[in-house]
């Protein structure tokens, strides 16, 4: 009987899973995809770098590179140039994006120091980082340290072992000066300027063994002030230098090298646009201007290379511009890398 009972079970669920395929419709053929989705390629890394105006640049001996950070439209990049090629560095940690930033190599330490600049949402900042070669750090963060802002200039001053800093104040009425303290900037007190400093180049010079500013002269900056620094306040050396844009030391001659462009105005016209300076006076420097769009002017140290930085076209906010590098061979001006 338990028998009969288990083949009547048997029967009745196959009778069931006949009748359960029988009344399920069937399965739906899948759609077909309306269009291919289409696939990209990553847009690729650029040989060199592709800057607007406002970016920092300086010579690194300590790895043998000029090094090149923020700028517009690039502002937290860090770019590296070894004398024939450009290199885009991948640092662990670095400033939050930025232009118009003071930069300078501290020999002591054996880094390059970044001060303020303004970030690309337009704020104005005050902190200081280094780069010690492969990456940033950052050293100080403003807090009690100098006025934010995008026009200061930073240079090691070689007669007195100390980096130097000349900001705006606040109130851009004058300019204040500042050094580095292994962790801190300090105010030196008889460092005060009574003019805008502007955006006026330092550097140290080996002929006078001292450090000196260029700024635009009031009341229009139709020509210029050279400033020496004697370790506690800057005083007026030459008041008829030209109108300035960049300035660095020419390692083929030992001597700085000045540079207005497009044309160097003075209070008796048009003047040649590059310039040596004697320890006393700006004398002309015969030859061929460099390209229009100069952003930069540095020194190369390992390869006794004054090099302009800077475009063939003029770079705007919405038009960044591949940055070309020149080097000066004491006749004219020598394309290292085409833009």
């Amino acid at each position: 009987m338990a028998a009969v009972f288990a083949i009547l079970i048997a029967v009745t669920a196959a009778v069931g899973a006949v009748v359960a395929s029988v009344q399920r419709p069937p399965a739906s053929p899948p759609l077909p995809t309306p269009f291919r989705v289409p696939t990209f390629a990553p847009t690729p890394v650029p040989s060199v770098p592709v800057l607007g105006f406002g970016f920092s640049a300086v010579d690194d001996p300590a790895i043998h590179r000029v090094v090149v950070f923020g700028g517009v439209d690039s502002y937290d990049t860090t770019w590296l140039w070894d004398g024939r090629r450009w290199a885009l560095a991948h640092p662990r940690s670095s400033p939050a994006g930025r232009f118009g930033a003071a930069i300078a190599y501290d020999p002591a330490t054996d880094v390059v120091m970044l001060f303020g600049g303004r970030l690309a949402a337009g704020q104005v900042v005050n902190d200081t980082w280094a780069w010690d070669g492969t990456t940033w750090r950052l050293l100080d963060n403003g807090v009690n340290g100098p006025p934010p802002g995008e026009v200061a200039q930073m240079a090691w001053d070689d007669a007195h072992a100390q980096m130097m800093l000349v900001t705006r104040t606040e109130a851009n009425t004058g300019g204040e000066t500042w050094t580095w303290s292994a962790s801190h900037w300090t105010r030196e007190s008889k460092g005060d300027l009574a003019v805008d400093p502007g955006s006026g180049p330092m550097a140290f010079d080996p002929v006078s063994r001292a450090l000196l500013m260029v700024i635009p002269a009031p009341p229009d900056g139709a020509h210029s002030w050279t400033m020496r620094w004697d370790g506690s306040s800057w005083r007026v050396v030459n008041s008829s230098g030209p109108a300035v844009a960049a300035m660095a030391l020419d390692p083929r001659s030992g001597v700085l090298t000045l540079y207005c462009a497009p044309t160097c105005m003075t209070p008796a016209g048009v003047e040649p646009t590059m310039w040596e300076w004697t320890g006393k006076a700006w004398l002309p420097r015969p030859g061929p201007p460099p390209p229009f769009a100069i952003e930069a002017e540095v020194t190369d140290t390992d390869r006794s290379e004054l090099l302009i930085l800077g475009s063939e076209f003029p770079p705007t906010q919405s038009s960044p511009q591949p940055v070309a590098v020149w080097s000066w061979n004491g006749a004219g001006w020598g394309l290292l890398e085409p833009a």
